[in-house]
This record gives structure tokens, C-alpha cells and sequence, in this order.
């Protein structure tokens, strides 16, 4: 596995299913890497698409090009840590992406993210922000 991803980089590929778009271009052009999400993404996404009332097998079909990555004990203590970091230093992030955060570091993956403002509060986090990758390369 060569990447985690956040919850918004499969909703935008999802998106861009009819017409493709940056975040599409981007994964094509790393479609020779892994991209893996944790069970909390996984989560996220089957709870929006129940919400928009997607098709059950649609859903199920995308979601099966990604691997998942299920909590463990390195993940949980990572966690810990991490929330203990960020609460003393007043920076907490979303509960949700501290776990997507705490998989990531835990695995040593970078995480495909647009949600870098949050995210760079976490120490150790390595983020990718595929939106600004593809519009550099659009310019």
C-alpha cells in the first residue's frame, strides 16, 4: 500500500464517476500505486451514500478497489498519543480524522487528503493534497 486515503478524495472520485475531473486525473496518473483507507473511511462513505440514497451495489463495487485497514493496537495507542499531543497544544482535530490520522502515521503512509488545514496539526502526518496537485498542473 502506497497511500491512505481520506473520505473527501473518494467522494470527489465518486463525483467525478460521469465526468471526469481533477481528482480522477490524479489517481489515473498514480494508478500504478496502492491507495488503501482505514474502516473509519470506509464508514464515513457507506453513511453518506445511504444518506443520498446511492445504489447498494454501486457503492459496494467502488468501495472494493481499496483495500481497508482495520484498527489494531498500534493504531489505538497511536491514537492516544496523538490526542494527548494535540490537546495540550490546543490544536485537536475531528475525532474521525484523528483515527483516519493516527492509521496513517501508524502504517507510515501519507494520506491523500484536501483537508490539509486539519490535518497538518497532526506531528508525523505525511499529507498529500491531491486538489493542489492537479491544479498546478492544470495552470
Amino acid at each position: 500500500m502506497d497511500f491512505l486515503a481520506d473520505t473527501g478524495f473518494l467522494i470527489d472520485l465518486w463525483r467525478e464517476a460521469r465526468q471526469p475531473g481533477p481528482t480522477t486525473r490524479y489517481a489515473q496518473a498514480n494508478a500504478h500505486k496502492q491507495v488503501g483507507i482505514c474502516w473509519v473511511v470506509e464508514g464515513e462513505f457507506l453513511s453518506g451514500s445511504v444518506l443520498a440514497s446511492h445504489d447498494t451495489t454501486a457503492v459496494s463495487n467502488f468501495l472494493g478497489h481499496y483495500p481497508v485497514v482495520h484498527s489494531n493496537s498500534a493504531i489505538v495507542r497511536r491514537y492516544g498519543e496523538l490526542f494527548a499531543d494535540l490537546r495540550r497544544r490546543n490544536q485537536l482535530i475531528g475525532p474521525n480524522d484523528l483515527w483516519i490520522a493516527a492509521a496513517a502515521v501508524s502504517l507510515g503512509l501519507p494520506l491523500l487528503t484536501r483537508n490539509i488545514d486539519e490535518f497538518e496539526r497532526v506531528p508525523e502526518l505525511d499529507t498529500i493534497d491531491y486538489s493542489a496537485l492537479t491544479r498546478d498542473r492544470q495552470e
